[in-house]
């Protein structure tokens, strides 16, 4: 018989968790057995609480659970406030504690969003008691007297959320007396990991400008759903249905006024670039009858064209995309070359999956041993994970946002190309190439030439994204 062994349950509320632990004559020979690591056993075995290995990660419960998720370098991408404010002729008050609204308030003016972002500092005692209501009836009908904008997001923080705060009346007496659109939302980590993020119930409120307006189909028009930062001027995409007929493309970023996004109501499709928009395209699909489509933005070559054949079959036209393909993998043969034999981690804060990007890497002889995600991997996403077990199944995935990786970088050591913000933060000797969704937006093979060129330029000016931003007290 062999040695004893024990089963050892961990119950929580959240989960059961069971260990089996070896018998005390056989510890000695299972510790001969395993490598020392070369960060230290204590920080190898808090890591084992953060990461899983690709091949084990099949379902949602798989993936590490974070008993306190901290609000971590993955969550580089869009914010509540940049997500209302794309909507044009929209002005934002955000309302709450001066320690709730500080972080928007850099945010917003990183964003250049100054102009069109206030806030309303509450004390925290008068929102326990329901005394901040008429504050902030007062102050956002202030606000509206001086400003021309036709639709306000009143935007609430954790407190509120947690109080339950009816704000029915407010809303109501607000739109009456200012003839004003007033659309509730949330600034609150708290309800990270929800089904409909506060991001997403922003960004499909844009649909009540839309509902009322008349279908009448433009075989010219296309509406490109989920982008912050539009797609490049003379981009890929343009060309490719440009070539195909659709010459008028509209993105909500480019629209200097309702009365322009109104015209989506005439697209002939919409084609989503981002889950964050699907709660909209859905609704412009059911109840206006717009064919829609999701085809993410990917940087693996099949994937492209995987994406190019959504797009042709919502838009209901063949699309010639052979030439942008054969060029891009001329040009992008010699890059990825310069690649090879690098250890390379992605990051979930890129525009994009971090699985696809590993895919693309890997199907181009690119070496990925580490990956970054957050318990929210979309549902798109779980066929790339099985695909990526297929090629790699050692590849170690980490939850970005678990806190025993706060402050963890000796792990990471050896890894020489970092993508993603993310990513750069754990990796800090690695050159990071952010692939952020506020840089110049690529779509198709394109994509996969800027990102190569990207890298390009980061392995020739390396940059530690760790370094600087400590460097800079860029950390609140």
């Amino acid at each position: 018989m062999g040695a004893p062994s024990w089963r050892v349950t961990v119950r929580s509320p959240l989960r059961n968790v069971s260990l089996i632990w070896p018998g005390p004559s056989s510890i000695s020979a299972l510790a001969a057995t395993q490598p020392e690591p070369p960060y230290g056993k204590e920080i190898y075995m808090e890591l084992d609480h953060a990461r899983i290995r690709v091949e084990d990660l099949k379902s949602k419960p798989d993936f590490p659970f974070a008993p306190l998720e901290g609000v971590g370098p993955n969550l580089a991408g869009w914010g509540v406030i940049e997500t209302c404010l794309l909507l044009p002729e929209s002005v934002a008050v955000m309302v709450g504690p001066s320690a709730c609204l500080r972080h928007s308030a850099f945010m917003a003016h990183a964003r250049g969003f100054t102009e069109r972002f206030h806030m309303l500092c509450l004390s925290e005692l008068d929102m326990s008691m329901g005394n901040h209501l008429g504050k902030l009836e007062k102050g956002v009908a202030d606000i509206i007297a001086r400003r021309d904008e036709k639709v306000v997001f009143l935007i609430v923080g954790c407190p509120d959320y947690i109080l339950g705060t009816d704000f029915t009346g407010v809303i109501n007496r607000l739109e009456q007396s200012t003839g004003r659109k007033i659309i509730l939302g949330a600034m609150a980590p708290i309800t990270i990991g929800l089904k409909e993020s506060p991001f997403t119930s922003a960004y499909t409120s844009f649909f009540d400008f839309l509902k009322d307006e008349e279908r009448v189909v433009d075989d010219g028009v296309v509406n490109l759903l989920g982008t912050f930062m539009p797609l490049s001027d003379q981009g890929e995409l343009y060309r490719v249905l440009g070539d195909a007929g659709m010459d008028e493309v509209i993105q909500i970023p480019l629209c200097p006024d309702l009365k322009a996004f109104s015209r989506m109501a005439r697209g002939r499709a919409s084609v989503v670039m981002h889950p964050l928009a699907n709660g909209l395209s859905g609704k412009m699909e059911s109840e206006m009858g717009i064919p829609t489509c999701f085809a993410p933005t990917s940087y693996g070559f099949a994937a492209i064209r995987e994406q190019y054949a959504r797009i042709a079959e919502a838009v209901g036209r063949s699309l010639d995309i052979d030439r942008y393909e054969q060029d891009a993998r001329q040009a992008a043969e010699p890059m990825f070359e310069e690649l090879r034999g690098k250890s390379v981690a992605v990051g979930c804060s890129i525009n994009g999956s971090p699985f696809e990007l590993a895919l693309a890497l890997l199907e181009n002889g690119v070496d990925v041993d580490t990956l970054f995600a957050r318990g929210t991997i979309k549902p798109y996403e779980w066929d790339l994970v099985a695909r990526l077990r297929e090629i790699r199944p050692e590849i170690m995935v980490y939850n970005a946002s678990h806190p025993a990786l706060c402050g963890q970088i000796e792990p990471f050591d050896h890894v020489e190309v970092a993508y993603g913000v993310d990513a750069g933060i754990y990796c800090a000797n690695a050159a990071n190439v952010p692939l952020s969704r506020y840089q110049e937006q690529k779509y198709g093979f394109e994509a996969t030439l800027w990102m190569l060129e990207q890298t390009r330029e980061a392995l020739a000016n390396p940059v530690s994204n760790h370094d600087w931003i400590y460097g800079h007290d860029f950390l609140i």
